[in-house]
């Protein structure tokens, strides 16, 4: 179940970044962000409907880590982002 834990991990972080990044405006970073997004569904969705209720504590382990992650490195990108121009 190690591979949910990861695949939610991804997906979560895929959705914090992209709300980041329509919140701040980013047309380019939220269009590519938008198809990782989509595979990281289909891996979550087809790994759930394989473990049922089982699944629950490591979607919640995985969404937990995958958000406070997404935050912290959206802020590091754009911090990076900002010392380039």
């Amino acid at each position: 179940m190690i591979y949910l834990s990861i695949s939610v991990f991804a997906l979560i972080f895929l959705r914090a970044f992209q709300q980041l990044n329509v919140v701040g405006g980013h047309y380019w970073l939220a269009a590519v962000t938008s198809f990782a997004i989509a595979t990281a569904e289909v891996a979550v969705v087809l790994q759930v409907v394989a473990y049922d209720w089982s699944a629950i504590p490591w979607v919640g382990l995985g969404g937990a880590a995958g958000v406070t992650a997404a935050m912290a490195a959206h802020k590091i990108i754009k911090g990076k982002m900002r010392e380039m121009k």
